[in-house]
């Protein structure tokens, strides 16, 4: 029987949260004096929230409050997420365009719940492209029990017999098994037993994997057959070899310098939204993802230089980095990818979109490909420019107090402009809230749907509007702002 449909847990199988999860438990243990053991840890995974608790309390019997546990889990994660974004597990969009080009149905049964889980699943890009969600807190019985899959394949319209459980857990495995369906283990962060072993239909090293597991089945191994979109430039990129070199590059700055960890980290999550933006937009998610990593480059040594990010007082960081990356006697584009593998253009379309990341508006005359590169790298950039502004104070981003931000008007121009959904100019503001409303107004730059998603799903808009200013005109503009942002957000 052909595979009709794939069925993924979330957590440890298309996101990488377990690691984050296992160090979040023991931060809650430090935090409340007693250590919560890997043992425990594990026994959780792929349990709804009331299958947990009854584990922890079971375990604990009173000496550890469980919600008090899990809000320190919880506090940790989020942490780590503001800093790294959201990671996804190797294979997660070959699988995809596989599935998606070969009419094979994909669903997720998570016992995350269901707001959390869709902000993920939206934030990936892939919430859209899935035929079912399950959730483990809306059936009657979690893992080990097969509700979850069961639910999600009648969902889909499919026999359990036609559906891939893709699973990392023990109880997520015996769920699968136990629904009569495909079995397909990915470890992550646990090590299975023989028995659990036995439950299993298949144990491969990664999500793409399951693509030679469908075509064995559906097309009896033929590898003619299926259809793939070409990503003409994966092949001369390799991300480790990447990753390692921006490690060693950034690690001849001071790392202890806000400034520098501050896009140390900014570059990571940029590279990720320009993957994610770049698959959803047709294009080559590798070489999106390599503008992200190298996009900021410049700001490194311009900090070195000038101890500014301010390139008004200093120089353009983008116009500096693609320089010591490709205008250089000694290119640093060669530490990154071997000379031999540096196709004529790929380079020109890497080198046009960093210099155009951080320009007003992307320059003319560019054809349609090299405009989209740009511009899925710039919807990346503005995308986590605005999460900036929900992490740190109005002194670090803008050079005002609080204070002066909330008793500041928004001037006419300002306004003006943003009501045009126009991104303000820097010469148009002259209040502290303007400062703010120029931040905002970088929305109207987006230019694919997924970047409108990802970055509502986030709510990093409604986090900059959310207080109240000590000026009443002011709070009549913000209104009248948060009209405008909710109704482009629909």
């Amino acid at each position: 029987m052909k595979i009709k449909g794939i069925i993924f847990d979330m957590d440890g199988v298309l996101i990488d949260s377990e690691r984050p999860s296992i160090a979040g438990w023991k931060y809650a243990g430090e935090k409340m004096g007693e250590e919560i053991p890997d043992s425990l840890i594990d026994s959780f995974k792929g349990s709804n929230n009331e299958s947990i608790k009854k584990i922890f309390d079971d375990y604990f019997k009173g000496r550890l409050d469980y919600l008090k546990a899990r809000e320190y889990r919880t506090q940790y994660c989020y942490k780590v997420r503001e800093k790294e974004g959201i990671v996804t597990k190797k294979g997660l969009y070959d699988l995809f365009e596989f599935c998606e080009k070969n009419n094979v149905k994909c669903a997720v049964a998570t016992s995350t719940r269901r707001e959390s889980a869709q902000r993920s699943l939206r934030c990936i890009g892939i919430y859209d492209k899935l035929a079912a969600v399950s959730y483990g807190d809306e059936v009657k019985n979690g893992k080990p029990a097969p509700d979850i899959f069961l639910d999600a394949a009648a969902k889909m319209g499919l026999n359990p017999e036609e559906c891939i459980v893709v699973e990392d857990s023990i109880n997520g495995i015996k769920a699968g098994a136990a629904g009569g369906m495909y079995v397909v283990h990915i470890p992550d962060t646990i090590i299975i037993d023989e028995e659990t072993k036995k439950l299993t239909n298949r144990i491969v090293e990664s999500l793409d994997k399951i693509i030679d597991i469908l075509i064995e089945i559906n097309f009896s191994g033929n590898r003619q057959a299926p259809h793939m979109r070409e990503h003409k430039y994966s092949a001369f990129i390799d991300r480790q070899v990447v990753r390692d070199f921006f490690r060693e590059y950034t690690d001849a700055y001071n790392s202890k310098d806000p400034k520098i960890l501050l896009k140390i980290e900014h570059t990571y999550r940029v590279a990720a939204l320009a993957e994610v933006i770049g698959w959803r937009a047709g294009f080559d998610r590798d070489l999106a993802w390599l503008s992200g990593m190298l996009h900021d480059v410049g700001r490194f040594e311009q900090v070195r230089r000038y101890h500014t990010f301010n390139d008004a007082v200093s120089v353009d960081h983008a116009k500096l980095g693609a320089d010591l990356l490709f205008d250089e006697s000694d290119p640093l584009i060669n530490k990154f990818m071997d000379e031999k593998q540096q196709d004529e253009r790929m380079m020109y379309l890497l080198e046009t979109s960093i210099r155009n990341h951080n320009k007003f508006e992307i320059d003319e005359g560019l054809d349609e490909e090299t405009r989209n590169y740009c511009n899925i790298l710039r919807d990346a950039d503005k995308i986590d420019i605005l999460k900036v502004n929900t992490l740190f104070s109005p002194e670090d981003i803008y050079g005002v107090t609080k204070e002066e931000l909330l008793k500041s008007n928004i001037t006419d121009k300002v306004m003006e402009s943003f009501l045009n959904e126009e991104t303000v100019l820097k010469a148009y503001r002259k209040s502290a809230i303007d400062s703010l409303v120029g931040h905002i107004s970088l929305v109207w730059g987006l230019v694919y749907p997924i970047s409108y998603e990802i970055t509502a799903a986030e709510g990093y808009l409604e986090r900059m509007l959310s207080f109240k200013s000590q000026n009443e005109e002011t709070n009549e503009k913000l209104e009248v702002i948060r009209s405008k942002i909710k109704e482009k957000m629909r």
